[in-house]
């Protein structure tokens, strides 16, 4: 079963951009069952249809594990719950800890991650896409 939880999401006013951070756990996905993602949408504007960037991190489902002992480690703390939901509690933590968030340069969330698995022992598979309005 699939289990998105966002960790950030805000709407900067200035060019009328979503900004989001989210964590996807799907244990069918096998070597992609951890999916993190740093994504930019920004909506249609006078003379600009609108675009979206999707910066992502995959890593195998069975890295939970690891995955929650280096963030343990790297944050000084345990997290509650089965390992997915100790995975989230991490992110969410690392997001209060200013480890992650809004305020970082583009796709350093997401240059972030692949260097926390790296630092892990996780292999991780680094993804982007994007997507432009063809109206």
């Amino acid at each position: 079963m699939e289990r998105r939880e966002t960790l950030v999401e805000v709407r900067r006013t200035r060019n009328d951009c979503v900004f989001g951070l989210r964590v996807t756990l799907e244990p069918e996905r096998g070597d992609h069952g951890i999916a993190f993602a740093e994504s930019y949408d920004y909506l249609p504007l006078a003379g600009d249809p609108g675009r979206e960037y999707i910066y992502s991190v995959y890593a195998a489902y069975d890295a939970l594990g690891p995955l929650v002992v280096y963030f343990e480690g790297k944050l000084g703390q345990t997290f509650a719950g089965d390992p997915a939901d100790q995975l989230v509690g991490a992110f969410h933590a690392l997001v209060a800890a200013g480890e992650l968030g809004d305020e970082l340069p583009l796709q350093e969330n997401h240059r972030r991650v692949a260097e926390w698995c790296d630092q892990a022992g996780v292999p991780a598979e680094t993804e982007t896409w994007f997507w432009f309005n063809a109206d």
